[in-house]
């Protein structure tokens, strides 16, 4: 028998005799036993085991639970030899268990072995959170409870709606939608064990009144910057933004996005190409979820040409000339001469405003150049010509002093100078920057100001102003000007999007002769007194590029741009340049 002791005794025999004995006692080895005999899963209800089965194979497994210890409650199970896990439920919740396991084997059981485990608790979740509220949204968050298989989330609005989703026991992240804003929502969640729910555990939480920022401002533009601010959005985690160039101006430079912490509510924005529309949109973000943003536009400023570029005065060998300062000049470039010899230049620094060209030929009409340096980039130029003096020359005529533009049109500029003395009249002659053709006009001797008239809108120009006496004529005055540009259309929207239709709206621009709307390959001309216009036969579900010009007679003015997907909210321009 297994686990038995024996004596044995050993006598030596003879042929007619028996010697002395010896005896010996020995054990028999016990029959395997169980090994790694543990609880491997714990629930309410009930507790997984396992084991490990001994080498050599027995006929089954007894499992029990001693009665000694439960008085009352027997449990008894005879498990197959290939066995290595069983599942005992039906016991108490939060209860502790000492339960035993033999091997049965032809020659009777092995020694039992023993393990004790504790069914769980029906506890409720911990750590639950609700936060990121939107007008429409909420993040609830919890921490996982042991054996759960599930858990049920409830929310109940002030009216009395209850709404409730059954999760998985994967789940400790979800976002509840469909709210209503500015409501405040009673939400719950309790940990599901197979049909047995815990605990209730409740949090409150009120959606935002408005999730979207309502001002959206661009200041301090110029060349290659811009500074963004706007007004904070309570609960959001952070602002997502994105900028880059309007359909006229796609190419110029490359769309750009950022996201910036909940505490920003200004940000520059740098290295910016001149004279560019841009199209900027800000999206508040609360948690993982984007929500509505807000868009404005704005142009960078195109590089600046120099202004109040003069001859200050001259002799035959040499000429002075001076300019006023520009902003965000790095340094000027200087250039001259005569048409018969290579040109000469030379940098300044920017804070040079004046320079004397010398080493000059006498009674040599010189076209000097300036233009703005941007770091690596030049601005538009400017040109002046003056004759130097003859050697025998008194002295040159004075330059006509104190000439500036003291008003600025769409299509005209108005000069005023400062009455010179001895003058016979005034020469005012003005050419496009773009180049042209140069135009005159000569006023008499008492006249200190002039209207320069039909000039093109949104256009530089270089005006020359110079006094003659008798028939010789003193050096130019130089001074530019750039005329309005004409008025956009502004308030253009997309309302009433339909499954197929739409209505544009806008604000009426005075003075203007009527509005082409265009969208897709359709134009629409329009007269002055509309402001609003339906468009149908569209298709349902795809996103239109709906722009809109005011007209001044055969004039277009600039161009005003909407995006919408129809049947859908409105998209801003950042998600036709950036995706959404």
């Amino acid at each position: 028998s297994p686990k038995t002791e024996y004596s044995l005794t050993v006598y030596a025999i003879y042929s007619s005799l028996t010697g002395d004995s010896a005896t010996i006692t020995v054990q028999t080895a016990p029959l395997p036993q169980v090994s790694n005999f543990r609880v491997i899963e714990e629930g309410l209800f009930s507790l997984r085991l396992g084991w490990t089965p001994p080498l050599r194979k027995p006929n089954g497994f007894k499992l029990f639970i001693p009665r000694t210890k439960r008085p009352g409650f027997s449990y008894e199970r005879l498990l197959p030899g290939d066995a290595s896990s069983h599942v005992i439920d039906s016991l108490e919740e939060d209860k502790e268990y000492i339960i035993s396991i033999y091997a049965v084997y032809p020659q009777g059981p092995s020694e039992q072995v023993s393990a004790m485990g504790k069914t769980l608790k029906l506890v409720q979740v911990k750590h639950f959170l609700v936060q990121n509220p939107t007008t429409d949204t909420v993040q609830a968050r919890w921490a996982s409870v042991r054996g759960a298989t599930g858990y049920r989330l409830t929310w109940e609005s002030p009216d009395g709606h209850i709404e409730n989703i059954n999760l998985g026991d994967t789940f400790n992240y979800y976002m509840i939608q469909g709210l209503h804003p500015g409501f405040e929502y009673t939400i719950t969640i309790n940990p599901i064990f197979g049909d047995s729910e815990g605990p209730i555990t409740t949090a409150k939480v009120k959606t935002l009144e408005s999730s979207a920022v309502q001002i959206l401002k661009v200041s301090a533009v110029s060349t290659s910057a811009a500074v963004v601010s706007w007004n904070s959005v309570t609960g959001a985690t952070g602002y997502r933004l994105a900028w880059g160039p309007t359909p006229e101006f796609v190419g110029r430079d490359r769309p750009r996005q950022l996201a910036l912490n909940d505490s920003t509510t200004e940000y520059q924005l740098k290295n910016l190409a001149h004279d560019i529309e841009y199209v900027l949109t800000l999206y508040v973000l609360f948690g993982s979820v984007v929500g509505p943003g807000i868009s404005a536009t704005f142009r960078t400023s195109p590089l600046g040409y120099v202004s109040n570029f003069k001859v200050t005065s001259y002799t035959s060998t040499s000429i002075d000339v001076e300019w006023s300062p520009i902003v965000g000049a790095t340094e000027y470039k200087l250039s001259w001469n005569t048409g018969i010899i290579k040109p000469q230049s030379r940098y300044l620094h920017h804070s040079v405003l004046f320079h004397r060209i010398k080493g000059l030929n006498p009674q040599s009409t010189y076209m000097i150049t300036i233009c703005a340096v941007y770091g690596n980039s030049e601005g538009p130029e400017i040109s002046l010509s003056q004759l130097t003096a003859a050697v025998s020359d008194s002295g040159p005529i004075q330059a006509v002093r104190e000439v500036k533009v003291v008003d600025i049109g769409v299509n005209s500029f108005t000069l005023s100078w400062k009455k010179t003395p001895g003058a016979s009249s005034y020469k005012i002659s003005w050419v496009p920057f773009i180049g042209g053709e140069e135009k005159s006009h000569v006023v008499s001797a008492a006249s200190t100001t002039f209207t320069i008239q039909n000039l093109r809108e949104s256009s530089a120009y270089k005006i020359q102003v110079s006094l003659t006496v008798g028939s010789s004529e003193g050096s130019p005055v130089l001074v530019t000007a750039r005329t309005l540009d004409l008025p956009k259309v502004n308030g253009f929207v997309a309302l009433n999007s339909k499954d197929n239709s739409i209505v544009l709206n806008w604000t009426r621009v005075a003075d203007v002769s009527g509005y082409l709307l265009t969208w897709k390959h359709i134009s629409e001309t329009l007269g002055p007194s509309f402001t609003s216009y339906k468009i149908s036969e569209l298709l349902n579900g795809r996103t239109y590029i709906f722009t809109i010009r005011p007209l001044y007679g055969e004039v277009e003015g600039p161009i005003s741009t909407v995006y919408q997907r129809i049947g859908k909210t409105l998209l801003k321009l950042y998600e036709s340049l950036f995706g959404s």
